[in-house]
């Protein structure tokens, strides 16, 4: 098939994407294409991206170093922030060691990459995100999945495995918040799970650090977990953060490990000097203004209970994070629901295969600090095609 065919396919199958274009910043309110619509499509939970001492550490950073990083992180692109970053985020997770990537799905790569050979085993839930399926790939390790949720059905791919090669690696990793569907696995379980067969247990918590548990820790300080439950824990700065690049946390040995063999560590250039102040001072933040996570709670609460009073929580899925999924099976009509919202003045992602499973396209809401409460009361009249 032609590159041309393969474009008219996507196109007559509904699967086209198409870029918007924003020319304002994040928030309540953001320009789309020459249009201000009101924003359910943003990560930027907290609404640190907007933050002036966000903006002003940045600011200083660039002053101070430049803004490119000028090097990988083995050559000249380690910079003191990056360090007092690292060393902040490990105190702050609790785990003896941090290391910083230029961004998740590098990290993602870099890990698996570091850890793992063709000779091992890499276990994952099967709606984990694509850079962590991209990673299984690329270290060459066997990559076997099983149903979401269900850690059993990964013990039983581990048992297999370990018969047939008792000496060899095995990673387990699943996310903490699934970025589709908003739900967590039960993590103590899949942590047992996972040390039944001596698996190094490993949790993306992309959208977790930052929203969820009292202090910000994210799912494991949700589910009351720590560095002995999960050896490996992994994050972006591009949710709650408000900036960008990501990290892992780990034991000093392993963590060593990942800096020596990790290629998209080594060989990349490193985040730049600002974006790592930005998210050094967005840590203070998150452990300093905990009433940015309360009113989000408030926002999830609210449009939780207006979807069950106007007869539409079938649609939701079951979730009490910032992620909302507003399930409605088919391409069309989540592009076409989508399309309306927008003609109200809304913005909004439709999800539509092979991001989510066939006949599970959905309007992806993402809730985040900058709305209120009467624009939780606008979306669901919109959604029950009252306004």
């Amino acid at each position: 098939m032609s590159r041309r065919d393969e474009l008219d396919r996507l196109k007559k199958q509904k699967l086209f994407r198409r870029r918007v274009l924003r020319t304002s910043r994040g928030g309540r309110y953001v320009s789309i294409d020459g249009e201000q619509l009101l924003n359910f499509n943003s990560n930027d939970y907290l609404g640190l991206s907007n933050h002036p001492e966000v903006i002003l550490a940045a600011h200083e950073a660039a002053v101070k170093f430049g803004f490119g990083a000028t090097g990988s992180p083995l050559l000249s692109g380690y910079t003191s922030v990056h360090q007092e970053l690292e060393f902040a985020l490990a105190e702050f997770l609790g785990y003896p060691r941090c290391l910083l990537f230029s961004s998740g799905y590098l990290a993602n790569l870099g890990i698996a990459g570091a850890l793992l050979n063709r000779h091992d085993l890499f276990i994952q839930d099967k709606l984990n995100h694509a850079s962590l399926i991209d990673a299984a790939q690329l270290s060459g390790a066997t990559l076997k999945r099983y149903p979401h949720l269900d850690h059993k059905k990964g013990e039983q791919r581990c048992q297999q495995f370990n018969e047939d090669y008792p000496d060899n690696t095995i990673l387990w990793a699943t996310e903490g918040v699934f970025s589709m569907d908003g739900d967590s696995p039960d993590l103590f379980a899949t942590a047992l799970s996972a040390d039944m067969f001596n698996a190094l247990f490993w949790v993306d918590d992309a959208h977790g650090i930052g929203v969820l548990g009292d202090n910000g820790g994210g799912i494991l300080a949700q589910q009351g977990l720590n560095k002995e439950h999960v050896p490996i824990l992994s994050g972006t700065f591009g949710k709650a953060f408000g900036a960008a690049g990501a990290f892992v946390v780990g034991a000093d040995e392993l963590i060593e490990t990942i800096l020596q063999k990790a290629r998209t560590y080594q060989f990349n250039t490193a985040l730049p000097t600002p974006v790592a102040a930005a998210a050094l001072k967005a840590l203070e933040l998150i452990q300093t203004e905990p009433w940015r996570r309360e009113k989000l709670l408030e926002l999830i609460e609210r449009l939780r209970q207006q979807c069950q009073e106007y007869g539409i929580a079938a649609n939701l899925g079951h979730s009490d994070t910032p992620i909302q999924p507003f399930i409605l099976n088919s391409k069309n009509a989540a592009l076409e629901t989508a399309d309306y919202l927008r003609s109200r003045g809304i913005f909004v992602a439709a999800i539509r295969p092979p991001t989510v499973p066939k006949n599970q396209s959905r309007l992806r809401l993402t809730l985040h600090h900058a709305l209120e409460i009467e624009d939780i009361d606008l979306l669901v009249q919109c959604l029950i095609r009252n306004y």
